[in-house]
């Protein structure tokens, strides 16, 4: 189980290293060419570049965890209970480093995004435990039925690019002012019931897959 649990931490910062690389590069994208603008509101909106970044490399590593690393702690000799728990380790520390780093940086940045952040950590955090089970599932579904799990790879990337577009669109034409931050982040605040239960059915329907899957796993050596 100790060799297990260095697999995942090791793999969890590598995967952290690869979520404020995205992060940054959302953030270059988005001040290319913008004039006159605030930077402490940026500033304050960096956090939800962050999110974003982490919600798109779970989705994605998530799923070449099931078709790679999965099989390989198998053949290394791991038990498949401790490679389920070694999992959910692995995305449990991630989505707690994302909230903490968010935390930080809206405390070091007082403002009024930043206090509207700090209330919506709920929903981000539900946000963040959806995305994970997601995209558990679909490297479940790429496992057993990949031409399923490519199709909502597409829809899932399709929708990314569009929403980094238009906020990266927003933020260099100058639309994305402090008034207009505030409205439009000021929706998180508000936790909807339907966000609050898929949190938790999603889990349960992730690790119910997975561990269907685990059950028949095949071992590459």
């Amino acid at each position: 189980m100790k060799r297990n649990l260095r697999f995942w931490s090791r793999y969890t910062w590598e995967s952290a290293g690869a979520t404020l690389t995205c992060a940054a590069v959302l953030a270059v994208i988005s001040l290319f060419g913008a004039e006159g603008l605030d930077f402490g509101t940026f500033a304050m909106v960096v956090p939800y570049y962050l999110v974003l970044s982490s919600i798109f490399m779970m989705l994605m590593i998530n799923t070449g965890c099931q078709t790679l690393y999965v099989p390989l702690l198998l053949s290394m000799g791991e038990t498949r209970r401790n490679v389920l728990l070694g999992f959910h380790y692995y995305r449990a520390l991630i989505i707690a480093v994302t909230m903490a780093a968010c935390a930080v940086i809206w405390l070091l940045v007082p403002g009024e995004v930043s206090a509207i952040g700090l209330r919506s950590i709920p929903t981000i955090l539900c946000v963040l435990l959806i995305a994970a089970a997601v995209g558990s599932v679909m490297g479940t579904l790429f496992v057993k039925w990949r031409w399923l799990s490519m199709v909502i790879i597409i829809l899932i990337c399709g929708g990314a690019g569009g929403v980094v577009g238009f906020a990266g669109e927003a933020v260099a034409s100058g639309k994305m002012s402090l008034a207009k931050t505030v409205d439009i982040v000021s929706h998180l605040m508000e936790l909807p019931w339907w966000l609050l239960a898929a949190a938790p059915v999603s889990l349960g329907l992730d690790i119910l897959f997975q561990w269907l899957l685990l059950r028949r796993q095949e071992v590459k050596l």
